[in-house]
């Protein structure tokens, strides 16, 4: 999506910019009259393209694929974790009471994510071309800025995307569990140097600490929580694995008392 709108913004753009370049080089002082409108009517013009009801129609079925995918992989996965832990093969009730209410707002959620890229990509685009066309840049220079912020946009648009993803299967893993009666998971991160608070990795000293949350013992044993209330850390609660903190890659773990848990007190 962020690369149609950069495509398209410059097929409606670069012509402008080129033929209104030798007058508002020339203009000191621009204002909201004469090379001004002409330029921000062509961008508002694309703009438009990324804000109709077809346009938002489109984004109601990406979104609705993308968390209809989600369920059915989260399903399985939740299926074969607690056929492992238990030792046998069974299947177990997948759609739980609620979860068609939460796969609507999950949607819904997602499509507001999308439609704010395009909004805040051609808000920043109609900065960078008016402080450039007013500070005389060339045409090649104010693309150039153009392109940094395609560059940043698709950026965001992807943390989105992966942070979405990731935190839509926390809450689906959750669901299930609880569903399933289960009262208990073990938190599990991913065992390599981007976890954050690893000794020795990428994040040492990061805020929200996946490593330390996978050992710490608050009663249940190293790394287990309810599932109700989650993990606490540096002074938060609620914490849930996917969910510890963005693009938190950490599973919850089924645990099954007298099966693959044994608590403490018997």
């Amino acid at each position: 999506m962020v690369r149609l709108m950069a495509e398209e913004l410059v097929k409606a753009l670069d012509p402008e910019l080129k033929r209104l370049k030798r007058d508002y080089i020339a203009d000191a002082k621009p204002t909201m009259d004469g090379w001004t409108d002409e330029v921000l009517a062509a961008i508002r013009g694309v703009s438009r393209r990324f804000s109709s009801s077809l346009f938002e129609s489109q984004i109601q079925r990406v979104a609705a694929s993308t968390v209809s995918r989600a369920d059915a992989d989260n399903a399985e996965d939740f299926r074969k974790s607690v056929n492992q832990a238990v030792g046998v093969d069974f299947q177990l009730i997948t759609r739980t009471k609620g979860m068609q209410d939460y796969l609507e707002a999950s949607t819904a959620e997602n499509v507001n994510l999308i439609k704010s890229i395009p909004d805040e990509y051609f808000k920043n685009v109609e900065t960078i071309v008016l402080g450039g066309m007013k500070d005389g840049l060339a045409p090649t220079a104010i693309a150039k800025q153009i392109q940094e912020q395609t560059g940043v946009s698709a950026r965001r648009a992807k943390l989105i995307a992966r942070d979405q993803v990731s935190q839509l299967n926390s809450d689906l893993t959750r669901q299930r569990q609880a569903a399933a009666g289960i009262e208990f998971y073990k938190a599990v991160d991913a065992g390599d140097q981007r976890v954050s608070g690893a000794p020795g990795g990428k994040y040492p000293n990061a805020k929200i600490s996946c490593y330390g949350i996978a050992r710490q013992d608050i009663g249940y044993g190293p790394g287990v929580y309810k599932v109700a209330d989650g993990a606490p850390w540096g002074g938060k609660t609620g914490l849930h694995p996917g969910k510890h903190h963005v693009l938190c890659r950490c599973v919850g773990l089924a645990m099954i008392p007298g099966v693959n848990y044994f608590p403490k007190d018997g």
